[in-house]
């Protein structure tokens, strides 16, 4: 199964991904936390969907070192997405970054973490938080979308609503 995701064909590539999920246990947690490091963004995509499926929080952190990999930027979509179903509780300013400097998809799934997800936070975590909204405010270039207005919107939603642990 696992030298199935090295071939070409998208099916078999899917149907292996799976088969090893269904497999589960750590050696294949192991094997599909290995794939995030593929330069073929197809086979990254379906190891993260699989750890998302298996839901080991084992996978949070090698997903967010994937997810920050500059070869990777503008790929990250799904692998966020991955996260939706992970405790990512300890990473707030992580999830918060991918809203502030990922693309669309990326950023969707970001504040659908924030808005379902409870975090452990300090009030130094918060005001690098709002320091780096404020920068995407001064910067737009520097932060995709935030010239869309709804975007916009919701992700001023989800900084307002950690910035009120400051009061």
């Amino acid at each position: 199964m696992k030298s199935n995701l090295l071939t070409n064909d998208l099916n078999l590539k899917q149907e292996s991904i799976e088969q090893l999920c269904e497999l589960g246990g750590e050696e294949i947690i192991d094997f599909l936390i290995t794939l995030l490091d593929q330069s073929d963004s197809s086979i990254r995509d379906m190891s993260a969907l699989a750890l998302g499926k298996i839901m080991d929080i084992k996978a949070v952190e090698p997903l967010l070192e994937a997810i920050f990999k500059k070869e990777n930027e503008g790929y990250t979509g799904t692998m966020v997405f991955a996260l939706e179903t992970l405790d990512c509780s300890k990473y707030l300013k992580e999830i918060f970054k991918i809203m502030f400097y990922h693309a669309y998809e990326s950023k969707m799934s970001a504040i659908a973490i924030l808005d379902t997800q409870v975090f452990e936070f300090t009030k130094e975590d918060l005001i690098e938080i709002k320091n780096m909204w404020q920068n995407c405010l001064q910067n737009p270039e520097s932060c995709p979308e935030i010239m869309n207005e709804e975007v916009k919107s919701e992700m001023e939603k989800s900084v307002n609503s950690y910035l009120e642990y400051l009061k």
